[in-house]
């Protein structure tokens, strides 16, 4: 048997953070046979410069939907097929047969996604040979019905637990969520970036804020179901709130917006059908990050990693300085309980292969408050190190 080891970039969260650890994909979710995702495949990307891991969806036997941003590198250009292994047929990456790992010929970007904005979030991985999973049916202009608010959304994939773990799991795992209205999803997302309800979609678990997408789960697939039944993919897995919080909603680009370039697609390598031209995503840049931004994301992840240690802490100090064009550093300080919170902080803007736009990194010290009183400095006195 021949496993399939994950890249990197799938576990770029921290080693140690309040709360963090290793665990399974799907922020609570729980584990399936594959018999009820047959059509699921893990994309695994090793370049020289980078390596991660993405979910997809076999919708032609030589073809895989996923999202646009695993098939983009970090300066926005179309990456090498070479580097690509898709693996179907299993939950259980461990358990994978030489037979299930397929090889990629082709990348294709749908047109008009831009890495920017990150709308129009998908691609189709071409295979090198056909495989023997069964294809999902996607959306289309019949199933407008399916993308009203409160629709209930399955998701599935290989993604974290949370923006904190630190490997990836073995097993996929699935959750259950619902969409949230234009409102909703527009209101929520206002803090980080817009929301496009012409070709996006947001799902949350509004009930209880436990269940989300998150690092690793990034194209795989947002299912809804026809009125007979039956599955039909109506979503992209896009990007996550900041950090995996389950109180964002997850992003999806609308499949229905995309299907009818995924049926020319699958015209073309199945029948040979004429192919459609094909479309490059254009050079970018990821956007500037302000300091007032920088300082609104440093105190919600704290309050997130932290809890009612950063949120009843007293005299707290977020101080920043610009390190690159999307990236910012600060320095962060609070008192809690006798006891002194200090480090650094980063914040910044990337890809979401790394669960979403806004990212950050932290080394954060904790001790005694009067060690700090007398020696002056954080660095002197013995404490507890947390970083992400």
């Amino acid at each position: 048997m021949a496993a399939v080891v994950l890249a990197t970039g799938i576990a770029s969260g921290a080693n140690a953070a309040p709360g963090g650890g290793a665990g399974a994909s799907v922020v609570k979710g729980t584990t399936a046979p594959i018999a009820e995702f047959p059509w699921l495949a893990l994309i695994e990307y090793e370049g020289k410069v980078e390596g991660f891991g993405c979910t997809g969806t076999v919708v032609a036997p030589r073809l895989v939907l996923t999202a646009g941003h695993c098939a983009v590198s970090e300066s926005g250009r179309v990456l090498s097929a070479g580097g690509y292994k898709v693996a179907w047929g299993t939950a259980d990456v461990r358990q994978v047969p030489p037979t299930r790992v397929a090889a990629v010929s082709q990348v294709l970007v749908f047109p008009g996604y831009n890495p920017t904005d990150n709308l129009h979030d998908a691609a189709l991985l071409v295979l090198a040979a056909p495989v023997g999973a069964p294809a999902i049916p996607l959306a289309g202009e019949a199933d407008a019905t399916l993308y009203a608010g409160g629709t209930p959304i399955t998701i599935a994939g290989w993604g974290l637990t949370n923006g904190a773990a630190k490997q990836p799991p073995s097993v996929f795992r699935t959750g259950q969520t619902e969409l949230g209205s234009t409102s909703f999803c527009r209101r929520e997302w206002s803090l980080i970036s817009t929301f496009d309800p012409a070709s996006q979609l947001c799902a949350t678990d509004r009930r209880r804020h436990e269940v989300s997408a998150c690092n690793g789960d990034s194209g795989g697939p947002g299912i809804a179901r026809r009125p007979d039944g039956s599955a039909v993919q109506v979503g992209i897995i896009s990007m996550g709130g900041p950090l995996c919080d389950t109180a964002f909603p997850e992003i999806q680009t609308r499949v229905d917006k995309v299907s009818p370039w995924a049926a020319s697609w699958i015209a073309a390598v199945e029948t040979g059908a004429p192919a459609p031209a094909i479309v490059t995503p254009p050079p970018f840049r990821l956007p500037r990050l302000g300091f007032e931004d920088a300082r609104l994301l440093a105190y919600y992840g704290l309050a997130n990693d932290f809890g009612g240690r950063f949120i009843r802490g007293k005299y707290k100090g977020i101080g920043c300085r610009r390190i690159e064009r999307e990236k910012v550093k600060c320095k962060v300080f609070w008192y809690l309980a006798g006891r002194i919170y200090g480090g650094s902080l980063t914040v910044f803007y990337s890809l979401p292969r790394e669960g979403s736009l806004t990212n950050m990194r932290y080394r954060i010290r904790r001790v005694g408050a009067a060690c700090w009183l007398n020696r002056g400095s954080i660095r002197r006195c013995p404490g507890v190190v947390f970083y992400r």
